[in-house]
């Protein structure tokens, strides 16, 4: 039985090293896993606000043209008002009346311009945002991975030196 301790204890840091070895192991392959997959969100994420960037382009250009086309139907609807009542529509007070509607008119569709430009900015901050994000992610998952060895080595080498500590504190008990 004199015997018998030194050798279990012995075993048990074997085998506990190997345990702390597959610990590591398997805790940087879960690592790697999750910052792959947070980096395959964010990819989505950056496709999603890239897509809706390009929609709100064409969504603005749509609005700008009608804005446009509602403009040209109140000066239509003006002039044909100010004909009705008689006199030169081309000069004097029917004339200022449909250059500021013009005016107010283009200042509106402007305005959507604007607006639309300022969101697609945001859209597209927001897709390099997620892009920057799925780039760390990736460099988190590479480094998870990158550093098992060294994980592993400094587990076999403390477990290497519990083993040598363990044999020269039993080596006498086993002769």
């Amino acid at each position: 039985m004199g015997a018998a301790l030194p050798i279990i204890s012995l075993a048990s840091t074997v085998i506990g090293t190997g345990l702390s070895v597959a610990g590591q192991a398997q805790r940087a392959s879960a690592d790697a896993a999750q910052a792959n997959y947070m980096a395959q969100v964010a990819r989505r994420q950056q496709e999603l606000a890239e897509r809706n960037a390009r929609l709100a382009e064409q969504q603005g250009a749509v609005e700008e043209d009608q804005s446009r086309l509602k403009t040209a139907a109140v000066k239509g609807a003006q002039r044909a008002q100010l004909a009705a009542q008689g006199g030169d529509i081309n000069s004097g007070s029917p004339s200022d009346i449909i250059a500021d509607t013009a005016r107010a008119g283009e200042f509106d569709a402007q305005t959507i311009r604007s607006n639309v430009r300022h969101r697609v900015y945001n859209l597209r901050l927001q897709a390099d945002d997620a892009a920057s994000r799925a780039s760390a992610y990736d460099v988190q998952g590479a480094n998870a991975l990158a550093s098992l060895p060294y994980g592993i080595g400094s587990s076999l080498l403390s477990g290497a030196s519990g083993v040598i500590d363990k044999w020269d504190r039993y080596k006498h008990l086993l002769s």
